[in-house]
């Protein structure tokens, strides 16, 4: 988080409150989004996203692995992001640590869900043999730059390389004990992961009295409360938490609410039009 003086956070917040930010921004509009594609060679799929300075990369790979025991018709997902100690200042030493920890733990949140609730991916699609085979979807996550809102920009990035990946082809046989016996092509033919019921997160922040999206480093300071709402392309609200030091003011919540559903469905059909137009490479 920026360190910002008096005088500049009075500023802010009179912009704020006046609806012209200090990049020219409404309260309800985001910075400028702009997405790289399969940009990591190694990975099953993988996407670098710039919104505004901040600048993350996420990259997925899927590997077979055995269902956990609790959930033996399952696969499973695991995610975690690293803060760079050059993104940030605040990220040198266990600042940046601690902060990742956080972020990994309510991007998987967003992703790990009920698609038959609209959020989320179908960890039972992953299942191949009950209790003895399952794809593990590693998600990981490297924060470049934070120059604000780095949630919501880890969400949408992890959202577009989840689209991008394609999974090995695999066939399931019984072998001579007629047990399932699973065989793993060596080229990623098969179908792409489905991440249509994966939403966004959404975040939006409370400054005086208003809502405001898409904070960039130097506002952060003035935000009394956060409201982060993963939203599906439907506009259905399918998670939400709240952060800061202060209460939402109960008044405002149905505003930042609405604001969130409003703005989510747009990012994801901007983020599926784009991805949709990408060639399909094995």
């Amino acid at each position: 988080m920026a360190d910002i003086s008096v005088g500049e956070r009075i500023y802010i917040v009179q912009g704020i409150e006046q609806d012209v930010r200090t990049d020219g921004r409404s309260r309800a509009q985001y910075r400028p989004l702009e997405l790289e594609a399969n940009v990591v060679a190694q990975a099953d799929g993988s996407a670098r996203l710039h919104l505004g300075p901040t600048d993350v990369l996420v990259g997925v790979n899927v590997e077979l692995g055995v269902p956990d025991s609790s959930s033996p018709n399952r696969g499973q997902v695991h995610v975690s992001v690293e803060c760079s100690s050059c993104a940030s200042p605040e990220f040198k030493g266990r600042g940046g640590e601690d902060w990742g920890i956080e972020l990994a733990r309510a991007l998987e949140s967003s992703l790990v869900g009920a698609p038959a609730a609209g959020c989320g991916l179908d960890l039972a699609a992953l299942c191949l043999v009950p209790g003895k085979t399952c794809w593990l979807v590693y998600v990981d996550a490297l924060v470049l730059n934070d120059g604000g809102n780095v949630l919501d920009a880890l969400s949408i990035a992890a959202r577009a390389a989840l689209a991008l990946t394609r999974v090995y082809k695999v066939e399931v046989s019984m072998n001579e004990d007629n047990e399932p016996e699973v065989e793993l092509s060596g080229e990623r033919e098969g179908a792409p992961l489905d991440a249509s019921s994966v939403p966004v997160i959404v975040t939006v922040s409370q400054v005086g009295n208003r809502s405001v999206v898409d904070l960039a480093a130097e506002e952060e300071p003035c935000a009394s409360a956060c409201l982060h709402v993963a939203v599906n392309s439907k506009a259905r609200v399918v998670g939400m938490t709240k952060s800061g030091s202060s209460g939402l003011d109960p008044s405002l919540t149905q505003e930042m609410v609405e604001v969130a559903q409003k703005l989510g469905p747009g990012i994801i059909a901007s983020l599926d039009k784009y991805i949709s137009s990408i060639p399909v490479t094995s």
